[in-house]
């Protein structure tokens, strides 16, 4: 049901973020098709409730390892205080399984599997189930998995375990729905084809080794998913699910508030009867990248406005050295920011925005790639011979010097520290996580594989460094002015491959020879010292500092009590939206900003304290930092400090409005239905300007317009604070005294600004359409009441609880208007409002429009068919939701952070919203139904995208 893009574009952020990147990926990636019969090998399963799983010390859940009878391992996770619960249940085949006459059957068995059960035969039956009661369904095809989830309120997980485990013994696989989930996975493609990143990844396997199932195509579509002579789909499909679903290649994770003991009961009495085919768990064999593939140059032609270089080393998989880390060691240092190393000389000369890396070892299966990318300025896209040899200059350091024991008890200190003091996952994220780790890590070791560095092991470090061969790279020149031979294949980009010539190695090493690179010092902003707990004073956002130019809040945690914190900093200004040349400029001051304290950030990062350097919804600057307190005083001094001297010489600026010219121009290549998004929230938001007005205010500006907005800025700004955890009131006055003195303003705290809305009123319908340059076109239509109610958004909050489901089911699943069909409510500024969207790839404007507008008609006859307890359930879930303890600090703390933004200082709206909850009855849903949604009582907005496959075809009228 959800694909993935497995690689990013270009990375950006720190090593911390990289490494939470990579968890991500191992997750939620959607891999490459096809795959080698090769040999099959699976160690014989080790009894696995002999196994105590460690834990942080920090984490107060319970947990437990079992093995069925049938052989399907299972981890528990019992915390009592949860009021959602959670299950994920992964098969060991996926997309590497496709047989080469139906590409893309692993995808297309996902989508048919969850069609109907013999006991439960409602296609729809589980996702409507799980969404009337607070939760949600979902799977994903990965290159050698296959993940199926559900997270449902803590009461209602014992009948969900029995509908959702009949999935995997009792599967209908209803022929009638054949075709419509065809289309599905079809337009999941169509979603995709257009997206580089998507692109680039696909390349990646058509210019591998042919005989790796990388080279397949993996999504599927209506060509590859369909009969042929010697291979009739449905018969194919129900082949695979008969060879491979077998419990002895699936792992179970079951996450709830239910004790141990009733959680291995429900394991057992929904999961033990999964059929045991006694399977061997599937490998691929054949290498990704052979020598054939090796010392190449790749060049790609970008849909957005790209210019990008990548240099991927091909490297072995280690995967097995995960204790030891050699991977993480050595992308620590390629990625540093520190003065005189790779990334930091490179944008000091002007030639890169940014520089990191990554390592893949399995992506191919048994090998993988270690890549070293860089974001190019226009200086860099004409002097990519200087930057690659660089890279290769840096690399030759590290093997040379690199080898440093202190690099390595570094690591190993920050990441014992962030283990004793892990938070503890959501329920569904935990889930899904645990039953992907199952099938690589010894149980003892789910929880805190990423935190254990055994001992440091230079014979490993070498093993990884002696594959960084230049000429063994693949080289990736990635800029509009490519030229390009060949499509990639089911993809809209073009490609060209070419050897890499003896004179380009030659020249290379001649250019390497003129850098001087340093490897990076320790980090000065790591202590294993944690400051002293602070007492819990404020268990709601109190103000500590009102007065001219600055105001600070403070609130403690009630539940999680730890050496932690969150601040926020905000340098307010009243001018920054007032026109578009003005918010052009905010933007243009905040990526300078970033620019000039990028080391800082990375340094950071790297000790686990978050910096965001970001712009407010008020367009003012803002600064977050996040983390182990210790350090917190000397961070936001230093950057304030660097905002107060900032430097804006012309090449920083030069950079920035080239950033911020690409970004603009990309968004209309962003997917469709994600365009409707931002239009909408820009409609309904006071001095919000379009793209086009952005880049047209932005070919005026100059150097010293940012330069006069800049002084603007420091001239008389309001520094709006708001601390969050581990600080008493005196620190945090003693840090608002500090910022002030950096940045004194006059202006007092009731003269904030605040972001403005508007909503449509009746009768006067908001009207927005527009051409993209994808393929497919998309609709959404928005109803808003008129005035501020916290009841009606409650309802609506509760009627979409049952509408969304019927809404998805009938115009995506039944009718197959497009994949992206949703409903929800959509409150601006306390206005109750509602949206629908679909995009299509196969229907124009009107036709939406219309199956909209009728499917919104008929439903309100089934809505008052609704029996009372079934809207008393959903309102019952929705409540439980409101209640969840949350599960983390940052939970905790950002509970009231949003209220601080908006400048609504009573922080009463969760309060609010659960006692409007608990007075929704059914027929204040058939009432607002009617008067709203079906009787078009209120303000109501059109917004349309029209796709190139449409651009004959009208826009859809408002009546």
């Amino acid at each position: 049901m959800r694909i993935t893009s497995p690689l990013p574009l270009m990375h950006t952020g720190n090593a911390k973020i990289m490494r939470a990147w990579i968890a991500a990926l191992l997750l939620l990636t959607l891999f490459v098709a096809g795959c080698q019969s090769g040999q099959l090998r699976q160690a014989a399963p080790q009894d696995p409730s002999l196994v105590t799983i460690i834990k942080s010390p920090n984490d107060d859940r319970q947990y437990q390892a079992l093995l069925l009878p049938n052989g399907l391992q299972v981890v528990l996770v019992s915390d009592p205080s949860l009021e959602n619960s959670a299950a994920s249940l992964a098969v060991g085949v996926g997309s590497a399984h496709n047989p080469v006459d139906q590409l893309g059957l692993a995808h297309y068995l996902e989508h048919m599997l969850f069609l109907g059960t013999e006991k439960y035969p409602e296609p729809d039956g589980f996702m409507k189930y799980t969404q009337a009661n607070g939760g949600m369904t979902n799977a994903f095809t990965a290159y050698d998995k296959t993940n199926y989830m559900f997270q449902i309120n803590a009461g209602k997980f014992d009948e969900a375990l029995d509908r959702f485990s009949d999935y995997f013994k009792k599967p209908t696989f209803d022929p009638h729905y054949s075709d419509k989930e065809r289309n599905a996975v079809h337009n999941e493609w169509s979603l995709q084809k257009a997206q580089d990143g998507w692109n680039l990844f696909a390349l990646m396997g058509v210019t591998a080794n042919p005989a790796n199932p990388s080279s397949k195509f993996n999504i599927g579509n209506l060509d590859t998913l369909v009969d042929k002579p010697d291979s009739k789909l449905h018969a194919t499909m129900l082949a695979f699910y008969e060879r491979y679903y077998s419990a002895n290649i699936m792992k179970l994770t079951l996450v709830g508030k239910q004790s141990l003991p009733e959680l291995k009961a429900l394991a057992e009495k929904h999961f033990a009867a999964i059929p045991n085919k006694n399977i061997e768990l599937p490998h691929v064999t054949e290498p990704g990248l052979t020598k054939a593939e090796m010392g190449k140059s790749l060049y790609y032609k970008p849909i957005k406005d790209m210019r990008a270089l990548y240099v991927d080393f091909p490297v072995k998989s280690n995967k097995e050295q995960w204790r030891l880390k050699p991977n993480e060691y050595v992308n620590n240092l390629i990625t540093s920011e520190e003065q005189g190393t790779l990334g930091e000389q490179l944008r000091s000369k002007g030639l890169v925005k940014m520089v990191t890396a990554f390592v893949e070892p399995d992506i191919y299966g048994p090998d993988g790639i270690l890549r070293i990318q860089a974001e190019l300025t226009d200086a860099g896209l004409q002097q990519q011979d200087e930057i690659i040899a660089a890279i290769f200059a840096y690399v030759d350091l590290i093997k040379r010097d690199g080898l440093k024991q202190n690099y390595f008890r570094e690591l190993q200190a920050m990441r014992a520290k962030d283990f004793d003091n892990a938070p503890k996952p959501q329920p569904l994220q935990q889930a899904v996580g645990l039953t992907m780790s199952q099938f690589d890590l010894p149980v003892e070791n789910l929880l805190n594989a990423d935190y254990v560095y055994e001992r440091y092991d230079p014979k490993a470090i070498k093993s990884l460094l002696a594959q960084l061969d230049k000429r063994r790279a693949r080289i990736w020149y990635i800029n509009p002015g490519v030229e390009t031979d060949k499509p990639i294949p089911y993809f809209d980009g073009t490609y060209a491959l070419r050897e890499t010539r003896a004179d380009e190695y030659t020249r290379w090493a001649s250019l390497s020879a003129g850098y001087r690179f340093n490897l990076p010092p320790l980090n000065d902003l790591f202590t294993d010292k944690p400051a002293p707990i602070v007492e819990s004073l404020y268990l709601k956002p109190q103000a500590v500092v009102s007065a001219a130019g600055v105001e600070a809040y403070l609130v403690h945690p009630e539940h999680y009590r730890e050496d932690k914190g969150a601040l926020s900093v905000q340098i307010n200004v009243d001018f920054a939206k007032s026109s578009a040349r003005q918010a052009v400029l905010a933007e243009l001051l905040n990526e300078v900003y970033n620019k000039q304290n990028v080391t800082l950030v990375d340094r950071a990062g790297r000790a686990s304290l978050g910096v965001n350097l970001y712009l407010t919804v008020t367009s003012s600057q803002g600064i977050s930092i996040q983390g182990y307190t210790t350090k917190h005083e000397q961070l936001l001094t230093q950057l304030l400090q660097s905002f107060v001297a900032l430097e804006i010489n012309e090449q920083r600026f030069a950079e920035a409005v080239d950033t911020l010219q690409k970004n603009l121009a990309n968004r209309s290549k962003d997917h469709v239905f994600r365009q409707l998004f931002s239009h909408l929230g820009r409609v309904v938001t006071q001095q919000s300007y379009s793209p086009d007005e952005q880049l047209a205010a932005l070919a005026q500006v100059k150097r010293e317009d940012l330069l006069s907005y800049y002084a603007a800025v420091k001239k008389d700004p309001l520094l709006r604070i708001f601390a969050a955890g581990n600080y008493s009131e005196a620190h945090v006055k003693h840090l608002a005294q500090t910022a002030a003195q950096l940045l004194p303003g006059t202006r007092a705290p009731r003269q904030r600004a605040l972001n403005s809305y508007m909503t449509p009123a009746a009768g006067k319908p908001l009207v927005f359409s527009g051409d993209v340059e994808l393929a497919d076109s998309a609709l959404l239509q928005a109803w808003f009441r008129p005035a501020k109610s916290d009841a009606e958004q409650a309802q609506l909050a509760v009627l979409n609880a049952l509408y969304g489901n019927a809404f998805f089911m009938q115009l995506r699943t039944h009718e197959q208007l497009g994949y992206a069909v949703m409903s929800r409510e959509y409150p601006v500024d306390d206005i109750p409002g509602f949206i629908m969207l679909v995009q299509s790839s196969s229907v124009d404007l009107p036709h939406i429009k219309a199956r909209i507008d009728k499917f919104r008609k008929d439903y309100l006859a089934t809505l008052k068919a609704i029996e009372p307890a079934e809207v008393d359930l959903a309102r019952q879930a929705l409540i439980a939701n409101v209640l969840q303890k949350p599960t983390d600090f940052y939970a905790e703390m950002n509970l009231y952070l949003n209220e601080f933004l908006q400048g609504k200082y009573r922080f009463d709206a969760r309060d609010r919203y659960l006692a409007s909850l608990q007075q929704v009855t059914k027929a204040d849903l058939v009432a607002i139904y009617e008067q709203l949604l079906y009787g078009d009582k209120g303000g109501t907005a059109l917004l349309q995208l029209r796709g190139t496959n449409f651009k004959d075809k009208p826009y859809a009228k408002v009546k």
